[in-house]
């Protein structure tokens, strides 16, 4: 996720107002993050009243946040793994959380099997991952592995 957009949700004044940010995928101005714009708006509603209702205090890094919004928000109907990593990576912006693996989900896992990573797991350490992705943080390899996915799979041919 772009810095600019990652800034947005650090910056909200309360808790509950980045809360309801990035479960609503709202970007500045209003728009709905690209990655969420198919999920009714009902779906995103119900993710947000259902992650208002938690209390962040005693989370204390990105994977128990990760796993607090997998379980708070995944059994609702049209979220899946991308909208709750989405979520929590908006969320742990503003609770200055960030992710210390690279979640695979959706593009990140076509990406990581075109690199013949194990994409069985739901995360990989960086310490998986080819030698010139460890300069990236591991939000940067996950956005280079889902961006780039179909080239990945070219250069493996080749």
């Amino acid at each position: 996720m772009e810095e600019r957009y990652l800034h947005y949700y650090a910056i909200q004044p309360t808790v509950a107002e980045a809360v309801t940010k990035s479960a609503m995928a709202e970007l500045p101005g209003g728009r709905r993050f690209s990655h969420q714009r198919l999920i009714p708006r009902s779906a995103l509603v119900g993710a947000k009243e259902a992650l208002l209702k938690l209390n962040f205090s005693a989370v204390r890094t990105f994977d128990e946040l990760h796993k607090l919004v997998a379980k708070t928000i995944g059994p609702i109907k049209f979220i899946g793994t991308l909208t709750i990593y989405d979520t929590a990576h908006r969320i742990g912006a503003y609770l200055g959380l960030h992710p210390e693996f690279v979640y695979l989900h959706a593009g990140v896992c076509c990406g990581a099997k075109a690199l013949d990573l194990d994409c069985k797991v739901n995360k990989l350490p960086m310490s998986a991952l080819p030698k010139a992705f460890h300069r990236l943080r591991p939000d940067q390899a996950e956005d280079c592995l889902c961006i780039y996915k179909d080239k990945l799979k070219v250069l493996r041919t080749k």
